[in-house]
């Protein structure tokens, strides 16, 4: 009987083992509550929740970039808005400005790239709520060149995407190089675009690295908090129904599409 009696030992030391295991972090901590984000102020866009609430959930869940190898048009300056989804269930949807300042197209025999075009109005879409003291991310929209003849875009639940750090907290994104549609995952970005675009590990940096969304809260089409924004002497009017030119406007180049249309479709 001796061996029957360690074994069902073992097996309970197993058991413990087990259920001794840190359970895998999940969402984010030490952000406002709920009750510290709605109906508090000051609400500048007036939509309910607090701006302070806004910028910190905004760069909490700012999306980490997987930026592809020998990418030539990274440079960007991005903004974001927030809303409430549904104040009832505590859910806020954040919607990031990516703001490229260039697309470089699909290279063409190494003379020139075609579709190569000023400013890059890529963005992501994040719907994130608060339960227990922590804030989850739901799902998530990556745009990937929307609404054009390759629009490779569409909605990743939470188990569909990857991360930098907590589960369900700030999601990695691969960027497609030079083209910067946002992906789930590599094998994604390779088939997105009738399989033009391509990502690779290059390098991983926020979407804003330096300023991490400060001052960067553009409000919403009702309730614009930031629209023109001048840099170098050119001027982008972020809300308005006017192409996005990335504060450049070369003559032999075309343009991006407006975000007006981006931000109402997702109820900015």
């Amino acid at each position: 009987m001796t061996p029957v009696i360690r074994s069902h030992a073992r097996a309970w030391v197993l058991v413990l083992s087990l259920l001794s295991v840190p359970t895998f972090a999940q969402g984010i901590p030490h952000l406002p509550s709920a009750e510290e984000c709605w109906s508090q102020v000051p609400d500048e866009d007036h939509d309910g929740v607090s701006d302070t609430c806004e910028v910190q959930v905004a760069a909490a869940f700012m999306p980490t970039l997987w930026i592809a190898q020998g990418e030539k048009g990274v440079a960007r300056r991005p903004y974001f808005a927030a809303r409430p989804l549904n104040s009832a269930l505590r859910t806020l949807r954040v919607f990031y400005l990516s703001a490229y300042f260039e697309d470089h197209g699909i290279p063409s025999l190494g003379i020139f790239n075609v579709f190569a075009h000023d400013g890059d109005s890529e963005f992501q879409v994040l719907d994130v709520h608060y339960a227990d003291g922590r804030w989850y991310l739901d799902q998530a929209f990556l745009s990937a060149h929307l609404e054009t003849a390759c629009d490779s875009s569409g909605w990743y639940g939470y188990a569909q995407l990857e991360y930098a750090g907590e589960y369900r907290g700030a999601p990695r994104i691969y960027v497609a190089g030079n083209k910067h549609g946002a992906y789930n995952s590599k094998s994604t970005c390779d088939r997105g675009c009738y399989f033009t675009d391509s990502c690779s590990q290059g390098r991983q940096e926020a979407l804003d690295p330096v300023n991490r969304l400060a001052a960067r809260n553009v409000g919403s089409l009702g309730a614009p908090l930031i629209n023109a924004v001048t840099v170098n002497g050119q001027t982008e009017r972020l809300l308005d129904d006017v192409e996005f030119k990335g504060w450049d406007d070369q003559a032999n180049r075309s343009n991006s599409t407006p975000y007006r249309a981006r931000l109402a479709r997702f109820g900015f």
